[in-house]
């Protein structure tokens, strides 16, 4: 659907816009994601992460196992093998990282912790929201987990 929005109306959602014949800048909304998709260099390695280690369910494998998909309870997420992938430099660079909400992070670090995990601090970190903990997966990924302030 295309409209004309101003500026007010594209807080909290996610538009493109382009220019019409006119010129005029119209916009169309881009309602929301449909899949996570996660590029990892060893499959075996990554469904054991993702489902052995944080919970996800292996839903169904295409392509010959090159891609996995996940469910959990939110978008679909997509494991795909890729030859290699490059080093995630976290925090301060431009990147896609992904967040897992928990309701008591400093316990689900150390089970996280005590499961091998590769957790980027040693004790959760304060945010203006609350509390985090970054982690990565093995192919080198970065996820966060994430505890919410209480009002």
């Amino acid at each position: 659907m295309i409209s004309r929005v101003t500026s007010e109306c594209l807080i909290g959602n996610i538009y493109r816009s382009f220019m019409n014949i006119s010129g005029e800048c119209e916009v169309f909304e881009l309602a929301s994601f449909c899949v996570i998709g996660i590029y990892v260099d060893d499959m075996d390695k990554a469904v054991e992460f993702y489902c052995g280690v944080l919970g996800f369910k292996e839903a169904e494998r295409y392509a010959d196992g090159c891609i996995v998909r996940l469910e959990n309870e939110g978008p679909p997420v997509i494991l795909e093998k890729v030859e290699s992938v490059g080093k995630i430099e976290y925090p301060g660079f431009s990147q896609v990282v992904l967040g897992i909400e928990t309701d008591d992070i400093k316990k689900t670090s150390e089970e996280l912790r005590e499961k091998g995990v590769e957790l980027l601090y040693n004790e959760p970190q304060v945010f203006v929201a609350g509390l985090m903990m970054a982690m990565r997966d093995p192919s080198g990924n970065v996820l966060e987990l994430l505890q919410f302030n209480k009002e």
